[in-house]
């Protein structure tokens, strides 16, 4: 806001894995309305949904990765696992479920990941959001749940969760106890994931432009880069070609 002089104004708009605020997006026309979220909207999506209304690669053009972020592992404490390989062996004996925020989005990815790796099976509960399955996991509704770090970090800091891995190749950087998923015995899994900034294909390029360096800018700031990071939000902010070459890679 301080780098445009002029109010940015944040529409939430969840469900089917984000599909309807990137199709809100896409069709929007009044060259002043972006598009935030996971990078699966672009990436995996259109892989898992048989009819989207909106074509990511011809509709949306990616501006910037903003940050990249983990999916954390967590359990409710009276599960009684402290490690990955502990979870897989329970759910071996007897029927798990664990939570995700939606079906397709960047958890339920991770733990489909984990569990066909592991030839392990778990029951999927899908939730409108990691907020409300964080709720339920916390409550005890759900044992588990691979949730994104951002939220779930917090709470497994609290004690209230029990951590036991995260999803990318590095650690979260706000949750540097928490081991990766190969330094949990889980040999080449990697689930990285990144929240993007896109806008209309139809928006002016000067718009565009405009954006993405005031996003890039903000991004550099020392204090909101240490905000960041201490929400498990490691800050990126590349140019479009970068974002777009990465993008095209997974």
């Amino acid at each position: 806001q301080k780098s445009l002089g002029q109010p940015v104004i944040v529409d939430n708009k969840p469900g089917a894995g984000g599909n309807i605020g990137a199709q809100e997006v896409a069709r929007s026309t009044d060259g002043h309305t972006f598009l935030v979220g996971p990078d699966t909207m672009l990436t995996i999506n259109p892989h898992l949904y048989k009819k989207l209304s909106f074509k990511p690669a011809e509709d949306l053009v990616l501006l910037t990765q903003l940050a990249s972020f983990n999916q954390m592992l967590v359990c409710h404490p009276s599960v009684g696992v402290k490690s990955v390989s502990e979870l897989l062996a329970k759910a071996r004996d007897q029927k798990m479920d664990y939570a995700s925020g939606g079906p397709g989005v960047p958890g339920h990815m991770a733990m489909e990941m984990l569990l066909a790796m592991s030839n392990v099976k778990m029951n999927h509960i899908p939730y409108r959001g990691p907020a409300p399955a964080t709720q339920d996991v916390l409550a005890a509704q759900v044992p588990c749940g691979f949730l994104a770090a951002p939220v779930v970090g917090p709470h497994a800091k609290a004690g209230k969760l029990s951590a036991l891995a995260v999803s990318g190749i590095k650690r979260s950087p706000g949750s540097q106890g928490v081991p990766t998923m190969v330094e949990a015995g889980v040999r080449g899994f990697d689930a990285s994931f990144f929240e993007i900034l896109a806008a209309p294909r139809g928006m002016p390029v000067e718009a565009m432009d405009r954006m993405q360096k005031a996003v890039v800018s903000a991004l550099q700031q020392p204090e909101i880069r240490v905000r960041m990071l201490a929400a498990d939000l490691e800050p990126v902010a590349n140019t479009p070609a970068e974002a777009s070459a990465r993008m095209r890679a997974d």
